[in-house]
């Protein structure tokens, strides 16, 4: 069975601006099944088809572009937000979108495992018109368990529920709409951000916030598995006091492998440390600041993105910062499981400058499918390959720059926006 973790709404959650990374880990279906990361590319103007760009493992990619009645159309409209799932718990990776004005139903793309993709666009109720309301977020999330993935949303000026949108599988959708105590007030505070993620570990998706003005606490909206939440807030030391200095990012992982969600910050000025809260389950967090060597200081650097994954495959998140000017290397802090991170930086072939060109995107996933996070670009003007850096697990990189038909091209046409998943 296929197993995925969603940390965060962004982007397609890789946006460098929020910050709310995705850290999906896939583990083998079968003895001789591997799950390699692919790429999907959606929102050109005029387009009408989705193309992937499927890893063959060692750093090709097999493109396809077939055609696809109505979603590409739907998915370039002003105001619309794609979320990536497995909405029918096939264990390949699926579209929907949300936020179209005046919509009244959730379009989802089915991937076919072949580049294709079956589209529905069944009504549902309420929902789309909740998504598309000024100032709410949509995250995406498996609230019940059951394998699909499902859509909330919260931030609604005067909310005091969190609508729920459970998905049936075949591209119809129940929709809940339960009261839930103070968290939507929270959520929809100036400042605030909301993640997505598993803080108890009992296989459904929870909410938390952080980052409000004066906040001594981590709100979580623990999902109760039918549309409505158990709220905790208890006070946490220090954390949401960094968590809300200017300049500071906040992403979730699982850092010490205990399989449930917890949260790290870095990116302070000055900062020599990288604070991180662990989940203890209920709703509380155990804080943790060691010093950890120069990377604090790298990841502070003006440019630098920080991502997450499992670099080193032993199932605790890590860090990697790349796109410093002039900088001939990858930094890693690999997690101990502690709070504490062994930090290396060794020279890495090419990778670092490209990472750092003006409007290159940089995607994580396991492209070969050793279960080791590695990292890619794209999007560089005139570029005809798709550049990526496979990680060794102790830090250092193994890099590619295969040609790749068509694809880079499309990354790099403007407003086209790029997915990563496990489409076949």
């Amino acid at each position: 069975m296929l197993r995925t973790y969603f940390s965060a709404s962004a982007a397609n959650r890789f946006s460098p601006a929020l910050i709310l990374t995705t850290f999906c880990m896939a583990t083998i279906t079968s003895a001789n099944a591997q799950i390699r990361t692919d790429i999907v590319a959606y929102g050109g103007a005029g387009w009408g088809s989705l193309p992937v760009a499927a890893s063959n493992g060692g750093g090709t990619f097999a493109v396809t572009n077939a055609a696809v009645s109505s979603f590409p159309s739907w998915v370039a409209t002003p105001g619309v937000k794609v979320l990536k799932g497995d909405f029918n718990g096939d264990g390949r990776t699926d579209l929907a979108a949300v936020g179209g004005a005046g919509w009244g139903s959730i379009p989802v793309a089915f991937s076919t495992g072949t580049g294709t993709f079956s589209v529905s666009n069944a009504a549902v109720s309420s929902f789309p018109v909740w998504a598309a309301t000024p100032g709410v977020q949509i995250v995406a999330g498996d609230f019940n368990g059951d394998g699909r993935t499902d859509l909330a949303a919260f931030g609604g000026a005067g909310w005091g529920s969190i609508p729920i949108a459970f998905s049936n599988g075949n591209g119809t959708f129940n929709v809940t709409n339960y009261g839930v105590s103070s968290f939507p007030v929270w959520a929809a505070t100036p400042g605030v951000q909301i993640v997505a993620g598993d803080f108890n570990g009992d296989g459904r998706t929870d909410l938390a916030a952080f980052g409000g003005a004066g906040w001594g606490s981590i709100p979580v909206a623990f999902s109760n598995g039918n549309g409505t939440f158990n709220v905790v807030n208890d006070a946490v030391a220090s954390f949401p006091t960094w968590a809300a200095t200017p300049g500071v990012q906040v992403v979730t992982g699982d850092f010490n492998g205990d399989g449930r969600t917890d949260l790290a910050a870095f990116g302070g000025a000055g900062w020599g440390s990288i604070p991180i809260a662990f989940s203890n389950g209920t709703g509380t967090f155990t804080v943790t600041n060691y010093a950890v060597a120069s990377f604090p200081t790298w990841a502070a650097t003006p440019g630098v993105q920080v991502v997450t994954g499992d670099f080193n495959g032993d199932g605790r998140t890590d860090l990697a910062a790349l796109g410093g000017a002039g900088w001939g290397s990858i930094p890693v802090a690999l997690s101990t499981g502690a709070g504490t991170f062994t930090v290396t930086n060794a020279a890495v072939a090419n990778f670092p400058s490209w990472a750092a060109t003006p409007g290159v995107q940089i995607l994580t996933g396991d492209f070969d499918g050793d279960h080791r996070t590695d990292i890619l670009a794209i999007g560089g003007a005139g570029w005809g390959s798709v550049p990526i850096a496979f990680s060794n697990g102790n830090g250092t990189f193994n890099v590619t720059n295969d040609a790749v038909a068509s694809f880079p091209t499309w990354a790099a046409t403007p407003g086209v926006k790029l997915v990563t998943g496990n489409f076949r």
